[in-house]
């Protein structure tokens, strides 16, 4: 199954991790070789550079979520630029980096499926290589796409990986149909159920939301064509509705927690932006307050991300304390 749209071709995946893996290796890259990714980002993310035998090497983003430079090593095969919470991420430093090293751009959208930038342009199209994990905006049990808008790179790509014929599952149908009511009713049955299940993972491992363990980095990722179930889901999806309720969502978030004690990561929601939810700094004692705020809109705040262990020691406070108000 092959999607052309606007020029970019798409292969379907489980998983952002395995389209990564893939990316990666369309770019050029194997054993020895280095991946330029920033700090702040997902330690997951890494078992895909793993799985190809390179090795990560990280920049830093200040706190507008841009990055501070971009170091140059002999070694580096591809660069990897994040569109953070369906914000666009400013390509012309990447641009610039990788036409003067003659190396790969690829474009982690992950969060960003319906967003584009201010000429139109969806976002994970706008580089050689884009990644866009769409089970995260929409509640589907699994469904990423590898996005390649390089001719030369067209001309390499595998072929579809054969979709499973597994059904959705009856834990996605239930948060499907919670969800609805609570958004309907503001019968809280989301979170009802997020509480019991986060009660007895606490009664169990002595946490009530488990993280990523240090093993997450290296863990081999073998790419699998996503559930045929998925994208069925993802093709009956009305994305001009979804697109709006997210955008209105964000503007009604804004105005509920515009005199608590945070800050909002972007002081604007850009023109055709589709936000993945609303990103701001905090110390932990505040967020139960924002949670407070947003328990009627039927949201959930939850921190982002869980960092590798090679950043932690060395992180600037702000990506510790950055939080989500998650619109899924």
């Amino acid at each position: 199954m092959h999607l052309n749209q606007s020029e970019t071709t798409y292969l379907y995946y489980a998983y952002g991790r395995q389209a990564l893996v893939e990316a990666l290796r369309l770019a050029g890259v194997s054993a020895g070789d280095g991946v330029l990714i920033p700090g702040l980002i997902c330690k997951d993310v890494l078992s895909s550079i793993h799985t190809v035998g390179a090795k990560p090497i990280f920049y830093q983003v200040d706190e507008a979520l841009a990055p501070v430079s971009l170091p140059r090593h002999p070694s580096i095969k591809a660069v990897i630029a994040v569109n953070y919470f369906g914000f666009p991420q400013d390509l012309e430093i990447f641009n610039d980096y990788c036409n003067k090293f003659s190396i790969k751009l690829i474009e982690d959208n992950a969060h960003g499926y319906l967003s584009a930038n201010i000429d139109g342009v969806l976002l994970g199209n706008r580089a050689p290589l884009g990644i866009t994990s769409i089970r995260k905006t929409i509640r589907i049990p699994d469904g990423a796409r590898l996005h390649v808008s390089d001719v030369q790179l067209v001309e390499r790509m595998p072929h579809q990986l054969p979709l499973n014929s597994k059904p959705l599952g009856a834990r996605y149908l239930l948060q499907t149909v919670f969800s609805k009511v609570e958004r309907t009713t503001r019968l809280p049955l989301l979170r009802w159920t997020r509480a019991i299940v986060r009660l007895r993972r606490f009664l169990s491992t002595g946490e009530f939301i488990s993280g990523s363990s240090a093993l997450a980095e290296s863990e081999v990722v073998v790419p699998v064509g996503p559930r045929d179930s998925s994208i069925k889901q993802i093709r009956k999806l009305d994305e001009e509705s979804e697109a709006k309720r997210r955008i209105d969502l964000y503007a009604r978030v804004s105005s509920i927690i515009s005199n608590s004690k945070i800050t909002s990561v972007y002081s604007r929601l850009p023109e055709n932006c589709v936000p993945y939810g609303y990103p701001f700094f905090a110390e932990t004692d505040e967020v139960k307050s924002v949670q407070r705020l947003v328990n009627s809109l039927g949201v959930e705040v939850i921190k982002w991300p869980d960092l590798p262990e090679a950043i932690l020691l060395d992180a600037p406070d702000y990506y510790s304390n950055l939080w989500l108000v998650n619109f899924l």
